[in-house]
C-alpha cells in the first residue's frame, strides 16, 4: 500500500544515451573542477559518463560568472541529502512548492565522501553508501520508490548523515546486502559490524542519557535488529529488540518518537512487527490513537464525529460497514481501525499528495493503527467461547493480514510473522464456524477471503478454498462480479486486491465444479 503513495507522474526518467557531438569551445564544469580534460560530448561527456551513475547531462554553463560551491556546503544549506544543481550560474530563488519537492534520486554519485560522510575508519565507504542511496533506501520499509513524495529521503536520510552510529549501521546493512548479491565479495562485513557495535557501545556507556536514547541511537539499534533478522541470528535479534524496548521505555514509548521523527517511529514499528515470531509484539500502543488531523491543505474543517482516521483527506465516506461489524459483535475500536484502513485504501493512489510531509502523515497514521492492533495481543483462552470476542479477534487478524500480505518478501521480510497471524486466524474461524451464533454474511465471507489470499502458495490455501466454495454456494454467488461487490465493501484496495482475489475466485469455481461432479 505504502509503495503506491505516489503522484501519477513519477515514472523513472530514462537514462539519456551518449551521442556524438561536434566539439565546442569549452568543457563541462565538472571536468573543470576535477581538473580533467573534457571531450566536450553532449549531453554527457565521456569523463562524467564513466564517473557518475545515471547522470542526465553535464553542466556546460559559463564558468566566468559563478564558482561552484562545495558539495558539503550545499548539503548543509539544504538540510537534505546532497543533490545536483545544474546551471548554478543562472540560479534563482526557488518557490515554496519547489522547496518541498525532492529529486527523483538521492544523487549518491555526486557526493564527496571526505566532505559529506561522518568520520569512519571503514574501507569502501563510498561504494557502500552509493549502494545504500541507490538501492537499500528504496528496498527497505516502507518500500517506496524514488519520488518527490518519498518520506524516507526527506526525513530519514538526513538523519543518517548527521549521526555517526546510525551512519555505520547503514554501512553494515549495505555490506550485508552486497555480500548476499555477491556484487562485492571483497567487502569486510565483519570489520564494519565490529566498528558499528564499538561505536554503539561507546555511546551507550560514555555519553549522556539524552544521546543514549536519541532518535538516531534508537534507529541504529532497529537497523541492527533488522540485519540480524535477515541473517537468522536469533540470539542477536533478541538482544537488539530487548535493548530497543528498554530505550523506548526510557523515552516514554513509541509515541514520543513519533513526536520527534515519525519515520524512525514507523521503522521501529515494523522491526517489532516482522520479528514477533521470535519476540511477542510489545504493548507499544495499547490505546486507540485519537483522531488529530494536521493542516496539510487537505480539509480545513474536519467533521466533529470521527468515522475514519483519514477523514480530513476525504471527509465524504460511507461508514455502513462499521455498523455491520458492530452488529456482528466486533469491538468498536477494532471496527474503527478496519474502517480507517478501508478509507485510506480508497484514497491511495487516487489522490496525488503534494509533499513528502503529506505522505508521511498517511504512513504514520496507518502504522499507528496497526501498532494498536498488534498491541492488543491474542485473546485469552478463557474468552474462546465468546462469539463477540472471536469475531473481534478475527477482524483484528484479518485487518493486519490485509495490509501485511502484500509485504511478503520485502526486506526486512515479515513472512514468518504473517504466517503466525494466518494460523491464529484459522483457529478463530474454526471456533466461529462451530458456534451456534455463526451466520453467513458479507463480513465472514471477506474474512475467509482475506485468509485465503494470505495463504496463497501455502498448504492452508486449500482449507480456505474448501470453505469458500461452500459459503459462496449457500450465498448464491454465481460470478466474479457478485463476489467482488460483496468483499469490496469491507476492506478493498483496487490495485492490490483485484489480481489475487480474481485468482482466488478461479480456484473457488474450480472447487465448485469438482464438488458438483462428485
Amino acid at each position: 500500500m505504502f509503495g503506491l503513495i505516489l503522484p501519477p507522474n513519477t515514472s523513472p526518467v530514462p537514462r539519456t544515451s551518449r551521442r556524438s557531438h561536434k566539439k565546442s569551445r569549452a568543457g563541462c564544469l565538472t571536468c573543470k573542477s576535477r581538473k580533467l580534460k573534457c571531450d566536450e560530448a553532449k549531453p554527457v561527456c565521456g569523463n562524467c559518463l564513466r564517473h557518475f551513475v545515471d547522470i542526465q547531462s553535464c553542466d556546460f554553463g559559463h564558468r566566468s560568472t559563478t564558482q561552484l560551491r562545495p558539495l558539503a556546503a550545499i548539503a548543509k544549506s539544504d538540510h537534505l541529502s546532497p543533490r545536483i544543481a545544474d546551471n548554478r550560474s543562472n540560479r534563482r530563488e526557488p518557490s515554496r512548492s519547489e522547496e518541498d519537492c525532492l529529486p527523483k534520486s538521492v544523487a549518491a554519485e555526486r557526493m564527496d565522501p571526505f566532505e559529506t560522510y561522518p568520520e569512519s575508519h571503514v574501507a569502501g565507504v563510498d561504494v557502500l553508501m552509493k549502494y545504500y542511496l541507490h538501492n537499500a533506501v528504496y528496498e527497505c520499509f516502507p518500500w517506496q520508490p524514488a519520488s518527490d513524495t518519498n518520506p524516507t529521503t526527506k526525513f530519514y536520510v538526513p538523519v543518517v548523515w548527521r549521526d555517526r552510529v546510525l551512519f555505520h549501521a547503514a554501512l553494515q546493512l549495505s555490506a550485508m546486502r552486497l555480500q548476499k548479491s555477491q556484487a562485492h565479495s571483497d567487502i569486510d562485513s565483519r570489520q564494519i559490524s565490529g566498528e558499528c557495535i564499538r561505536l554503539l557501545r561507546d555511546r551507550i556507556e560514555s555519553s549522556n542519557n539524552i544521546t543514549q536514547v536519541s532518535d538516531e541511537t534508537i534507529s541504529a539499534v532497529a537497523t541492527l535488529a533488522a540485519i540480524e533478522h535477515e541473517r537468522g541470528n536469533m540470539k542477536m535479534l533478541r538482544m537488539h529488540l530487548d535493548g530497543l524496548k528498554r530505550m523506548l521505555d526510557i523515552r516514554g514509548g513509541l509515541s514520543a518518537i513519533r513526536d520527534t521523527n515519525p519515520m524512525i517511529a514507523n521503522s521501529v514499528f515494523w522491526v517489532f512487527a516482522m520479528a514477533m515470531y521470535e519476540v511477542p509484539y510489545p504493548p507499544l500502543d495499547v490505546i486507540l490513537p485519537p483522531f488529530s488531523p494536521s493542516g496539510y491543505g487537505l480539509h480545513p474543517s474536519p467533521p466533529s464525529q470521527t468515522i475514519s482516521h483519514f477523514q480530513d483527506f476525504g471527509p465524504d465516506y460511507d461508514s455502513s460497514p462499521t455498523l455491520e461489524m458492530r452488529l456482528l459483535g466486533v469491538n468498536q475500536d477494532i471496527a474503527s481501525v478496519a474502517n480507517s484502513v478501508q478509507h485510506v485504501s480508497q484514497l491511495v493512489p487516487t489522490h496525488s499528495y503534494p509533499t513528502a510531509t503529506t505522505s508521511l502523515v498517511i504512513l504514520t497514521r496507518i502504522c499507528n493503527l496497526l501498532s494498536y492492533l498488534l498491541s492488543l495481543g491474542p485473546i485469552p483462552a478463557t474468552s474462546l467461547t465468546d462469539y463477540n470476542t472471536l469475531a473481534s479477534e478475527s477482524m483484528r487478524l484479518c485487518t493486519l493480514l490485509h495490509v501485511f500480505t502484500p509485504w511478503r518478501g520485502l526486506t526486512p521480510d515479515g513472512t514468518i510473522s504473517i504466517n503466525l497471524l494466518l494460523h491464529s486466524l484459522i483457529s478463530c474461524l474454526k471456533l466461529m464456524r462451530s458456534a451456534p451464533e455463526w451466520s453467513l454474511n458479507t463480513i465472514t465471507l471477506w474474512m475467509f477471503c482475506t485468509g485465503a489470499v494470505a495463504a496463497d502458495s501455502l498448504p492452508e490455501r486449500s482449507w480456505f478454498v474448501g470453505y469458500l466454495a461452500e459459503m459462496t454456494d449457500e450465498m448464491e454467488i454465481r460470478n466474479w462480479n457478485q463476489m467482488k461487490s460483496m468483499v469490496s465493501r469491507i476492506i478493498w484496495h483496487e490495485r492490490l486486491c483485484t489480481p489475487p482475489y480474481t485468482k482466488l475466485w478461479g480456484e473457488i469455481e474450480q472447487k465448485l465444479t469438482e464438488l458438483g461432479d462428485v
